[in-house]
């Protein structure tokens, strides 16, 4: 575009010199005296001087002109630039802030967590594969043992992060009362227990009209016994014998705030359990994971296939075979929530020995302390 420019000033002065020097040659010949006194050349050398003069100029002035826009245009551009790497920077730091808080939020998270070894101290055959969506997790476990009773819990809070890990910090306070302090111990009686705490909690809040809460399968599992006891809310148990998965629905029932829906009790489940028995209790998170060759879901089915093909694995491998699976699942697709499959096999051959052993020594010092009286 300045090429054209300059070259239209050049055509134009150009035009208007050899305008000019016919002129003037005109008047030297119509002009006796000047004709006889002046050198043609020496005129047409002056006029060509002249007009390369006036042409440098306009050329210098033009180019000088674009140049200084030019700078000017760069000068912004490299203003805007700066601003730029400062809002990167900025923002850089913050993120760096906000992860920091995060990661020592899921230090704290983990620490109200039953840690895996205390699981394994309960059942020592058991895994734990959980993966957040985000640094902090919605989705959490938590067990207890009470005399001849262990306490096994999943549970899916709402959301995922910062929500559901607050959700999930109530849920855990919540088991710790109710089963510590007030001594519950039947799991749908928990769940409805917990669904009036949750009202409690919540009472004041009119603003709160979403459904914050959380999906959770509760087991109660007594070794001495055998017995499994279970209730849930939305999320199933299954138990793996013989090669077969039996499945023990929850009731459809929200567990958190009362909304103006009618809740009835949750129903209480009870199952007898035998020494090959595998228990697994996992959140959605698994089974709605985009992934494979066609980007689809993984589906229940998928994940009940799954379960089957590994169940005869030691439960340390399980892991990560779940693990490896999801991975090639997933791909390179984004994760869409919170993840969590626990497995544990309940009965092992020498745990109801141990335990009626036990029960016999504190028979028999009972009974010698008695006779000593």
């Amino acid at each position: 575009m300045l090429f054209r420019h300059h070259a239209s000033i050049l055509l134009l002065l150009s035009g208007s010199l050899l305008l000019l020097q016919e002129l003037a040659w005109a008047g030297f010949a119509s002009s006796p005296v000047l004709k006889a006194s002046l050198m043609p050349g020496r005129v047409a050398e002056r006029w060509i001087l002249f007009t390369l003069l006036i042409v440098s100029w306009v050329l210098f002035r033009v180019r000088t002109r674009s140049l200084r826009k030019s700078n000017m245009v760069l000068q912004q551009k490299e203003v805007a630039a700066q601003e730029v790497l400062q809002q990167r920077n900025l923002l850089r730091r913050r993120n760096k802030s906000f992860e920091d808080s995060l990661k020592y939020a899921q230090r704290i998270q983990y620490a109200m967590f039953t840690s895996e070894s205390e699981i394994r101290k309960m059942f020592p055959e058991s895994f734990i594969f959980q993966r957040p969506k985000d640094i902090v997790s919605g989705d959490f476990y938590w067990a207890r043992k009470v005399g001849s009773r262990i306490f096994l819990a999943v549970a899916d809070c709402t959301g995922h992060g910062v929500p559901g890990a607050f959700m999930s910090l109530i849920g855990l306070e919540f088991f710790r009362q109710i089963v510590g302090t007030q001594g519950i111990h039947q799991p749908s009686h928990i769940l409805n227990e917990i669904n009036r705490n949750f009202d409690l909690v919540f009472d004041n809040m009119d603003e709160l009209h979403m459904r914050d809460g959380m999906d959770l399968s509760f087991c109660s599992i007594d070794i001495v016994s055998r017995k499994l006891e279970f209730a849930g809310a939305f999320n199933p148990v299954y138990i793996i014998r013989n090669a077969e998965i039996i499945e023990i629905k929850g009731d459809k029932i929200m567990i958190g705030p009362h909304i103006g829906v009618d809740r009835v009790p949750f129903m209480n489940h009870e199952f007898d359990l035998e020494e090959e028995d595998i228990i697994y209790l996992f959140s959605d998170g698994f089974a709605d994971q985009f992934g494979g060759p066609e980007g689809k879901k993984y589906m229940y089915r998928r994940f009940r296939h799954l379960l089957l093909s590994i169940y005869n694995q030691p439960l340390s491998v399980q892991r990560h075979i779940l693990e490896k699976s999801l991975n090639e699942w997933k791909g390179g697709l984004e994760q869409v929530d919170d993840i969590l499959v626990l497995g544990v096999k309940p009965l092992q051959k020498t745990s109801s020995w141990f335990y009626n052993r036990d029960l016999i020594l504190s028979t028999s010092s009972s009974t010698w302390k008695g006779l000593l009286r």
